[in-house]
């Protein structure tokens, strides 16, 4: 027991070494992988689509790929898209008359409701102590992001005269796709190192136009707002 107790030591000692010696890639190339908690924070929204649905055992989260070049140690650029995926029952319903065309309003309540969501965005990063600390302070930054999203959305509804939901008048699916732009603002840490680590805060601003053509959020709510908590891997090459 000794001598297995003596092994593990000296391999986590070694270890400990070696990763404290790996550096940047010498390229300033690099990639990685995220993962994000989402909170909405329009009510509108999150009576749909709430951040956890226990019910389903639903968490709304984002998967964030990423691809970057670092010029300098101040300064780094990234391709960083998003793919945040959500099939869960509503909390609440809403009240719906297509505009200009229906006096007719009634209240839908979403059974299930399906969300997928696309950011394409461009990502600057600013580290401003990385020059003048080698320390941890050195992998703080802040960061500015933003680009083109896809919203897909499709739920099934049951239909009712009001909020009430006596009886259902009718079922109705309906579907639809929008795009709109999306700006994200960001504070965080990422290890300088070849095999790296990280974390991110973040609030991304998610425009939508009110045009009440479909019994869907991205129709009825004036945004989709929200705040994103990230940890992040990479690899420098």
């Amino acid at each position: 027991m000794k001598k297995l107790i003596t092994a593990v030591i000296i391999i986590l000692s070694f270890t400990q070494v070696t990763f404290s010696q790996l550096k940047v890639g010498s390229k300033g190339i690099y990639a990685g992988l995220g993962y994000s908690l989402v909170f909405f924070t329009n009510t509108d929204v999150t009576n749909v689509y709430s951040s956890f649905d226990f019910r389903k055992n639903s968490i709304k989260s984002e998967i964030n790929p990423f691809v970057g070049y670092q010029p300098s140690k101040n300064l780094a650029f990234e391709f960083s898209p998003g793919f945040l995926y959500s099939n869960t029952g509503a909390n609440d319903g809403f009240y719906y008359s297509q505009s200009g065309l229906s006096s007719e309003n009634y209240f839908y309540y979403p059974r299930n409701a399906f969300l997928l969501a696309i950011p394409l965005n461009l990502k600057v990063k600013i580290f401003p102590f990385a020059k003048s600390s080698s320390g941890a302070a050195s992998g703080l930054f802040f960061s500015a992001a933003g680009g083109p999203m896809m919203i897909r959305e499709e739920y099934d509804n049951d239909v009712y005269s009001d909020k009430n939901m006596a009886y259902p008048l009718f079922f109705k699916t309906v579907s639809n796709t929008v795009w709109t732009g999306n700006f994200q603002a960001s504070f965080g840490y990422s290890s300088q190192s070849v095999l790296a680590y990280g974390f991110e805060i973040g609030y991304r601003f998610v425009p939508l136009s009110v045009d009440r053509k479909y019994p869907l959020i991205s129709s009825l709510a004036g945004n989709m707002n929200s705040v994103i908590l990230s940890i992040k891997i990479g690899y420098s090459f």
